[in-house]
């Protein structure tokens, strides 16, 4: 026989209507109340009827997550990360999760508008930001609730959204080099665009001004080389291990002769030497915080759009060390 709503009520030690509620993840509910009724429930096998739960309160109980148009997205460590958190936290809202993604933002529109209209996701976690795009303009237009990874070019006052300091992380990269007496210091990127590489590189710029220590931008790409840096601050872990093998090529050594310092704290960072001197962005509670971001939106209890800071730890290695 199913286990029914009372069962987990009797179980706990509440009322039918309080298991109900914390099935809702009703902010009335005392944490205390809901980590005894969950319990309750696992310990009872307990699984609620979707189809009745759908059809009661008009929610579908799943949230999609939308990947960014780009084709090698199993080589970016972070969005496996950041969905693996997602899904973690989802499941302990009994939610679901429901993927988009395509080659170009008409793909993703098109998907992103199909999962919607069909009342298949009751709102969306967006993985990259930058300047608005068509499914960006999509969800606004229509008042459809996301919330957003990372902080957008345009319209911030009406977007909510999970983000790290980047303009702080491109700073304490420069301070932590300059610490180990590194004055020629540059910054190396494979894009120009995108508002992770504007942010960190603003604040990798304001802080070698402010220092006196003004340096340019590397692209990296077929000609990359370097003049008289002696340090190298790295837009994130993957390009990193890049920037390592084709200073190697060039005959120089990571740190003996430059030193590196990148950002995400990826898996990549420790399994080849030089193990890497990174900033740890906590991808996992970017994840989290945009999942209880999106139920907040979907369930009214957020009204303004806000932005929610996440912070970081420098994760000091083997590809720095101090210029003699």
């Amino acid at each position: 026989m199913a286990v029914t709503i009372k069962d987990v009520a009797k179980r706990a030690g509440v009322n039918a209507s309080t298991v109900s509620r914390v099935i809702k993840d009703s902010s009335e509910i005392s944490e205390k109340t809901k980590a005894k009724v969950r319990k309750a429930m696992q310990d009872l096998g307990y699984r609620r009827n979707a189809a009745a739960q759908i059809l009661a309160s008009g929610k579908s109980n799943t949230i999609g997550v939308v990947f960014p148009p780009v084709t090698d997205k199993a080589s970016q460590p972070f969005f496996m990360k950041i969905l693996t958190s997602i899904n973690e936290t989802a499941r302990e809202y009994d939610i679901s999760v429901a993927i988009a993604t395509g080659h170009s933002t008409w793909e993703l529109k098109k998907q992103v508008e199909l999962q919607y209209s069909e009342k298949r996701v009751d709102g969306f976690i967006v993985l990259y930001a930058g300047k608005s795009d068509e499914v960006r303009t999509y969800l606004l237009d229509h008042k459809v609730p996301f919330v957003l990874v990372g902080t957008p070019l345009e319209r911030q006052n009406e977007i909510t959204h999970v983000d790290n300091d980047n303009m702080l992380l491109g700073r304490e990269a420069v301070r932590h080099l300059v610490e180990l007496n590194h004055q020629n210091i540059s910054f190396v990127t494979n894009t120009l665009e995108g508002e992770v590489f504007a942010e960190r590189y603003q604040g990798f710029k304001d802080e070698t001004k402010r220092l006196g220590l003004s340096r340019g931008a590397l692209l990296m790409d077929r000609d990359f080389s370097v003049t008289d840096e002696t340090a190298l601050v790295v837009l994130d872990d993957v390009l990193a291990l890049k920037v390592v093998e084709r200073l190697s090529s060039q005959g120089l050594r990571v740190p003996e002769d430059i030193s590196l310092v990148t950002y995400n704290n990826s898996i990549f960072g420790s399994i080849i030497h030089p193990y890497l001197t990174t900033f740890d962005i906590n991808i996992e509670q970017l994840g989290a915080a945009a999942v209880r971001k999106i139920l907040d939106l979907r369930d009214a209890q957020q009204q303004l759009p806000e932005k929610t800071i996440i912070p970081f730890e420098l994760i000091v290695r083997e590809s720095t060390k101090v210029r003699a």
